[in-house]
């Protein structure tokens, strides 16, 4: 026979070798207890017993939900572009995730200049992004201003902008040469395009103004000096 008991926390019946809690739906047994030593434990340390085994239970779903999540990471982009293998049509084959530079080295003497051009794209539209860098001191001390360029959206459906440097790829074959004019830059690959002599150079900087002006026109960036010759009266020694 169990004898019920009343108390703050709930009923406790007491019976030979056995008692019991029970609390709302619930009941909690504890065995060997004598008829007169009932066994009660209060309800407070209860819920603490449940909070604790639901915060281990979210714990764990939390751990394992990042872990899957991590798993299912997507690989790094990896780009296809080669400038070996693309250079005549690069501007079509490369993604939004790709980005080409041109370094354009036009040093001269004691003039210093280098052109970065940045070719981007984004909704299919090819960008064109120039800064300039040119030392106006003469003097090689390197104490450059900067212009940057307006960004430019430009139209390339016959591929004419890589026309201007696969018309030079012989340039990239000799490599004794110390002076260069381009520098091109892909995820993968460079290409470096050289010249020979002050000559030679002074050509192909006079070329890539008539380049830059397509996409710049009017542009005082890219217009190169006119050479005055002053007519001067005879002179006899």
């Amino acid at each position: 026979m169990l004898t019920p008991y009343n108390n703050n926390c709930g009923f406790v019946y007491c019976g030979h070798n056995r008692a019991s809690i029970k609390v709302g739906n619930f009941s909690y047994l504890s065995f060997n207890q004598s008829a007169t030593d009932c066994y009660t434990r209060p309800l407070p340390t209860i819920f603490k017993i449940v909070l604790k085994l639901k915060f281990l239970l979210v714990t764990l779903i939390g751990f394992l939900f990042i872990s899957c999540k991590t798993d299912k990471k997507a690989e790094p982009y990896k780009s296809d572009l080669k400038l070996t293998e693309n250079l005549s049509d690069f501007t079509t084959r490369m993604t939004e995730k790709d980005t080409v530079k041109i370094l354009a080295e036009l040093n001269m003497e004691w003039w210093i200049r280098r052109d970065e051009l940045t070719i981007t794209k984004k909704n299919n539209q090819i960008i064109l992004q120039t800064i300039i860098k040119e030392d106006t001191t003469f003097e090689g001390k390197y104490q450059m201003r900067t212009n940057e360029l307006p960004r430019k959206v430009i139209k390339n459906t016959d591929n004419s902008f890589e026309k201007h440097f696969k018309n030079k790829i012989e340039r990239t074959k000799d490599k004794t040469v110390r002076q260069y004019i381009y520098k091109i830059i892909s995820p993968n690959d460079t290409l470096i395009f050289y010249t020979d002599g002050l000559g030679d150079k002074g050509g192909e900087v006079r070329d890539y103004y008539k380049f830059m002006n397509h996409y710049y026109p009017d542009n005082k960036e890219f217009r190169f000096p006119d050479v005055e010759i002053e007519e001067v009266d005879d002179i006899s020694f």
